[in-house]
């Protein structure tokens, strides 16, 4: 059996039911005969039995889907004795004269009479509110999407300071319902920052505020964000709403950044400074300072390999701990590098090299946090640019050598040591300090040379340097004057102890007679000492000349010996 069709075809007036109660309604004086909206009486099988002008046009319109619809809306309200409501739309129809009817939506509300069999319709024309609504569930859908693309998630916090609405995508990596209840200062990734004001607790309208949160994995994520308060009608404060975009790519790229073009600069300051800075001292006294500001560390230090791979300390700066991790670390070869030292204070240190040579290390070192990895690969990048620094360095030590030098003895030449000797000098004056300045020449050494040839000669000068050296403190001069003279300038000498110091190098001397020409010309030297007294006002012009007169009265002596000269003269001894 086909489903009932609300049908515009109406009832015979012989075969229509008495519905007296009905009928006065739709007579054409009735009161729902001329009402401006449609009524209409159907039975349970959606049968029509009385409608007003409205209803029948409006009737006319229905399509066959609609139809069974409102059929079977009216049976049900009929069984269920229960009023019902349905909506119905109309579509455009074109009317006999050419004028388009335009489309409408109406709502019925059915009411049933059980006792008659039947079911009143009244109708209203809702095609406004219909319109209106949906333009407002559209426009809330539009600036939903709006939202929602202009952000990554929207939010609103209550009195309490916790989520009480998130977008439906969630925040950082949580979904939603894991952030409702929860207090958004419990996310920040910095704890410290809980005493300030954060955009989710806003008091006042905030923009662009960035915070630094811990995502749902745990890792750092940067949120822009922007919030407004809300309040109640009284105006007290009852939570915040607001919006967040994620940024932390952004500003982790612009951190990428800034580190890049930091460490460029600090790696042109250092090609600057080693192209520029002609003192070696000064060159890494600049380079330590600008390297611990730019990794935020406490103190530097830079080290230089000498030529035998003993580290000499090149400079430092900071707060410098006495520590010498250089040779544990340098020396073991199972050493990663960077390597991290922890005693006596966290650290790094990297080796410096050239041409595969290692050459020295950079270190630097902090209590207040360790160094990120970032830091690290900065160090290594340094350590290339100090590489080339210390080969610099080493090259200028081996100039300043060869220059300042005695290539035979290794001893000072002359002119190293009158440049020194002019600084002691003048320090002794000053220091009311006494010295003694010797002057040593090798007795009988032409013998030497022409009995043994120059060979055995250079043998002599050597031993004759080992001797001095043997015989003086690290803060003395020793140096070869040239040929086979030598002087010595003691520090802090008076005469006895320089007569004193006469006396020990003559016994050493024995070790000389191997070298000598024959058994009537022994292989020694004569000595001639003048003492320093900043009492006499002597320049070091006559200091000079005293000594020298006294080792050749030494040698008018007989040769072996040593005279002490005075003030004034040289007086045998």
């Amino acid at each position: 059996m086909n489903d009932p069709l609300v049908s515009t075809d109406f009832i015979s007036p012989e075969n229509a039911p008495a519905t007296p109660r009905f009928d006065t309604l739709f007579a054409a004086a009735g009161a729902l005969a001329e009402a401006a909206f449609p009524a209409c009486l159907a039975d349970g099988r959606g049968q029509i039995h009385q409608a007003n002008a409205v209803a029948r046009s409006l009737l006319d319109r229905l399509d066959k889907t609609t139809a069974q619809s409102l059929a079977a809306k009216i049976a049900e309200a009929l069984d269920a004795n229960a009023a019902r409501q349905v909506e119905l739309v109309f579509p455009e129809d074109s009317a006999t004269n050419g004028t388009d009817i335009p489309a409408a939506t109406l709502g019925f509300f059915l009411l049933p009479f059980p006792e008659d069999g039947l079911v009143l319709l009244l109708g209203q024309d809702v095609t406004f509110d219909r319109n209106l609504r949906e333009a407002l569930i559209e426009s809330r859908q539009r600036y939903k999407e709006l939202a929602e693309t202009a952000s990554d998630f929207v939010w609103e916090t209550g009195a309490d300071g916790c989520f009480t609405f998130l977008s439906s995508t969630g925040a950082l990596g949580f979904p939603a319902n894991a952030l409702l209840g929860r207090n958004p200062a419990s996310l920040l990734f910095d704890a410290t920052e809980t005493e300030l004001a954060i955009p989710f607790h806003a008091i006042s309208e905030m923009t662009g505020v960035e915070l630094w949160f811990r995502d749902a994995k745990g890792s750092a994520a940067c949120l822009s964000i922007s919030a407004r308060p809300l309040g109640d009608e009284t105006g007290i404060w009852k939570g915040a709403r607001g919006a967040c975009q994620d940024i932390t790519e952004m500003r982790l790229h612009q951190m990428e950044i800034a580190r890049f073009q930091s460490r460029e600069r600090l790696l042109l300051f250092l090609v600057r400074t080693i192209r520029d800075e002609v003192e070696p001292d000064r060159m890494l006294a600049r380079a330590a300072a600008a390297i611990a500001h730019a990794t935020g560390a406490e103190g530097c230090r830079i080290v230089t390999l000498m030529e035998k791979g003993s580290p000499s300390h090149g400079a430092e700066f900071g707060d410098v701990p006495a520590f010498d991790v250089e040779k544990t670390v340098l020396c073991d070869p199972k050493t990663t590098f960077p390597a991290a030292f922890s005693s006596p204070r966290p650290g790094l240190l990297s080796p410096t090299s050239y041409q595969g040579r290692q050459n020295g290390a950079v270190s630097i070192w902090r209590e207040a946090r360790p160094f990120d990895p970032d830091t690290g690969d900065l160090l290594i990048s340094v350590a290339d640019q100090l590489g080339i620094a210390n080969e610099q360095i080493a090259i200028h030590h081996r100039l300043v050598h060869l220059s300042t030098t005695d290539a035979l003895t290794g001893l000072l030449n002359r002119r190293a040591f009158h440049d020194k000797l002019n600084r002691r000098f003048a320090r002794a004056a000053h220091g009311q300090e006494k010295a003694a300045l010797f002057y040593l020449d090798l007795d009988n050494f032409k013998q030497t040379n022409d009995h043994h040839g120059h060979g055995a000669g250079d043998a002599a000068l050597r031993k004759t340097s080992e001797i001095l050296l043997r015989n003086t403190r690290g803060n003395d001069l020793v140096a070869r004057h040239g040929g086979d003279e030598f002087v010595l300038w003691l520090e802090n000498t008076n005469a006895a102890t320089a007569e004193e110091k006469a006396r020990a190098l003559l016994d050493d001397a024995i070790a000389l007679a191997e070298f000598s020409g024959g058994t009537n010309c022994p292989l020694g030297f004569s000595i001639g000492i003048a003492i320093f007294d900043p009492d006499h006002g002597e320049t070091l012009a006559d200091l000079l000349s005293r000594a020298d007169a006294a080792m050749y009265l030494a040698k008018q002596d007989g040769k072996g010996g040593y005279r002490l000269a005075s003030a004034t003269r040289a007086t045998p001894r």
